[in-house]
Order: C-alpha cells, then structure tokens, then sequence
C-alpha cells in the first residue's frame, strides 16, 4: 500500500470508531462488548498504519540521501539551456543528467522529444548569496517532489485511483454506466 490509499484506510477506521461512540452516546449507555472489542480493533489497526506511513517516509528520505551530492553540484541547467541556444556541445554531467531523464521517460513507456529531459528524482541543494562570504549552503529536506503533489489531486481526493509505474499500452476497461449529458 503506498502513503495515498494508507491515510485513506486511516480516514475511514477514525469514521467506524466515531460512528460506534456516537451511538453509544446517543442511547447514553457505554460501548457494549462487540462494540468495545471492534473499537480495540480500529485502535490497533490505527496504531498500525501510523507505523506503516513512518516506515514509508522513512524509507523515502534514506532513498533521497543516496543521492551522490557533489555530482549533483555540478549541474547546471542555465548553463546547459544556454549551451543548446548557442549550439554547443552538453558537458559530461549534463549529458548524464539528460540521459537519466530520457532514461525515465523510456521506464515509463513514454516517448520524449527535446534536447533537455530532466528526470523527476534530483534536486540540488539550495544555494543562498551573502554579501561577504558569497554563497552558503542552505539546508533542507530534500523528499520525493510527486508523492504530496499525488495525495493533492482533485481526482484523487474524489476516490479516483491513480496508477503508477504503469509501462507500455495499458488497456483500462471503459464505464458502462449511463451518462448524463
């Protein structure tokens, strides 16, 4: 289960365990067994995601900190923008970057075009200008960039699924139900 589908589980336990204390508020009585033993439940299953979400994020920052750092410095894609508008050659780090990103496209099955195709998974460190000692590190957390973008879709908070690591043609059944027009 990704992080997505997980807090969507986690929403609807909270709901079940919510609905069973406020029938038993209702009727102004404490939970009865079969309610007690299904609220324990809910609890231990909650308790559960929780730990599986850390196990996910967790997992997502060791993947970003392998990321090979001073490599990653050299890039520039100002300078590599500028080296395609004036026709010169891409150097050695740009030229893997690009290859990476065409690399991704071809995992996906997706056809790319264009002279820079950046992969999704790098991001440099953040570099700030000071008057007197030129330019500082900036530190920050650096996760994956798709993940909170995916949870935030409007189709997916409306319980649309979205398919991920999908390769080649995927044939996906059409609806049969009526349309309204």
């Amino acid at each position: 289960m990704n992080t997505l589908e997980l807090l969507d589980k986690k929403e609807l336990l909270k709901k079940e365990a919510e609905a069973l204390i406020a029938s038993a508020e209702k009727e102004v009585r404490k939970l009865i067994d079969p309610e007690q033993s299904r609220f324990n439940e809910i609890t231990n299953e909650l308790t559960e995601i929780d730990k599986q979400i850390r196990d996910i994020e967790q997992s997502n920052k060791k993947n970003f900190n392998k990321i090979n750092k001073p490599t990653m410095e050299k890039f520039s894609l100002l300078k590599a923008i500028n080296d395609v508008a004036n026709n010169r050659q891409l150097d050695e780090r740009a030229q893997e970057v690009i290859n990476a990103g065409i690399a991704e496209f071809r995992k996906a099955g997706q056809n790319c075009s264009g002279q820079i195709i950046l992969p999704m998974e790098e991001r440099a460190n953040i570099q700030a200008t000071v008057a007197t000692a030129g330019q500082e590190n900036v530190a920050e957390d650096k996760l994956n960039i798709l993940e909170p973008l995916r949870n935030n879709l409007v189709l997916t908070q409306a319980g649309a699924t979205y398919l991920t690591g999908l390769t080649g043609n995927v044939s996906i059944p059409a609806y049969s139900g009526s349309s309204v027009l």
